[in-house]
């Protein structure tokens, strides 16, 4: 039998690997006649590792016969149990408000903006992968367009992966859907009580469009 020479030092375990995710999702509300325009992308940060129970928790909340939570079909029982639940998990968020926002066609153009401040604020937190929620083919590619301009004018780099996924098959794309309706209600002042759940896991940044 071998023993321990109390002088040596002990082996040390293989390092545990930790990496943090965001998820990505919008709200856009059009400049009306009582009130300006608003932006809202919203994001939700997390170790994937740890992400199993809130999806579960999420799914359970989905009513009979639809396939997933959105924010905007929801009435206000379900949407308090949605914020419940989220703010009970361990997570982060950081908001982009593209604000004072005043011609509902440059859409593009509002998105552009929050996600230039939002890719810079994700990778300033360690995030390493962004997941965006997949659109159309085409404003996809706008995106990643984006994505590539960023990292040659050296606002991200080229370590932050930035890539899409779908809310049918990824319930954690839910989760920065709430939170993008939760702020916007609480800012268009019709329901700040979902925001108030929410509390201080969301850091919200306002940016003039």
């Amino acid at each position: 039998m071998s023993t321990l020479d109390p002088t040596s030092s002990p082996v040390s375990a293989d390092p545990v690997e930790f990496a943090l995710h965001a998820w990505v999702d919008e709200s856009i509300h059009a400049p009306g006649a009582e009130h300006s325009g608003m932006y809202v992308l919203a994001s939700v940060v997390a170790d994937p590792e740890g992400c199993d129970h809130p999806r579960d928790s999420l799914v359970r909340l989905v009513p009979r016969g639809r396939g997933r939570l959105h924010w905007r079909d929801e009435d206000t029982p379900l949407r308090e149990k949605v914020t419940a639940v989220i703010a009970e998990c361990d997570f982060a968020s950081v908001v982009v408000v593209g604000a004072r926002w005043a011609n509902p066609k440059a859409q593009e153009r509002a998105r552009r903006h929050c996600m230039r401040r939002l890719l810079f604020e994700l990778e300033q937190l360690g995030v390493s992968q962004v997941w965006l929620e997949s659109r159309t083919s085409s404003l996809n590619k706008r995106d990643l367009q984006l994505v590539n301009a960023l990292r040659s004018e050296n606002a991200i780099s080229a370590a932050l992966r930035v890539d899409f996924g779908l809310p049918s098959v990824e319930p954690m794309l839910w989760v920065p859907d709430a939170i993008a309706g939760a702020v916007a209600g609480a800012r268009k002042g019709s329901r700040a009580g979902h925001r108030q759940v929410l509390g201080s896991m969301v850091q919200e940044i306002e940016i003039a469009l």
